[in-house]
């Protein structure tokens, strides 16, 4: 498993290196570590969120009596694929930067999630306390997808902003994104449900505290469209 993330990684940086010498823009690259970056969080929110990965995975480093295994370091550049998807795709003018468009990228990030999630339950890679049972019988995995389809959102706006950014500025602003706006939404946004699910409080007290969380990310899903929507509608062409 381990090698076969690590080639993976290899095959990803391999065509980001490409893109991002075809294109000049190494936002390809940047993007992908940055990705890799935002795992560095990751002990925290097996603390706050109760999951765990599988034991057999060599840890990188140890935080807070958490693991962060190597693997799932190494497959981090996966939080910032569907972004430098669009983001390619904003290149050469198939992609239409708007609000509406905007809400639906977040639509698709959130399923792209949720379908990593699922894969990485059922093959045993991570699991949630409780087998993920949440309020409104809500699966962990749904609200992990949620989550982190409004960081790559954030992350595609940034990507978007910097676009004619120069090397030194585009790694001030890109590199940090994913772990910032990670922390962001599972630190802040999250908070109204981790805390009563820390607490164990009553369960009408941890429906509301799903509720907060839902509405906030929402919100800021439609904070982020909305800047979308600003946005020059197209991108500049590319030679094929």
């Amino acid at each position: 498993m381990e090698l076969g993330i690590l080639l993976f990684t290899i095959g990803a940086f391999g065509v980001a290196g490409v893109l991002a010498w075809r294109d000049r823009h190494p936002h390809y690259l940047i993007a992908l570590a940055s990705g890799q970056l935002a795992t560095l969080l990751s002990p925290l929110w097996q603390r706050l969120y109760g999951f765990s990965y599988d034991p057999s995975f060599s840890p990188l480093l140890r935080v807070l009596d958490r693991p962060l295994p190597t693997t799932i370091f190494l497959a981090g550049w996966t939080l910032m694929l569907p972004p430098l998807a669009i983001f390619f795709l904003y290149q050469r003018r198939w992609w239409l930067s708007g609000y509406f468009t905007g809400a639906l990228t977040f639509v698709l990030f959130t399923f792209y999630h949720i379908l990593i999630e699922t894969i990485g339950v059922r093959a045993g890679w991570w699991q949630y306390a409780d087998r993920g049972a949440l309020p409104f019988d809500m699966s962990a995995n749904v609200l992990a997808g949620l989550m982190n389809g409004l960081v790559s959102l954030g992350g595609l706006a940034v990507l978007l902003i910097t676009r004619h950014y120069a090397w030194p500025m585009l790694l001030a602003v890109v590199l940090p994104t994913p772990l910032l706006m990670s922390a962001l939404v599972h630190g802040l946004l999250g908070a109204p449900l981790y805390t009563v699910l820390l607490l164990r409080a009553q369960s009408w007290a941890a429906a509301i505290g799903m509720i907060g969380t839902l509405g906030l990310l929402l919100w800021g899903a439609h904070i982020i469209a909305s800047e979308l929507g600003r946005r020059p509608v197209t991108g500049r062409t590319t030679a094929l």
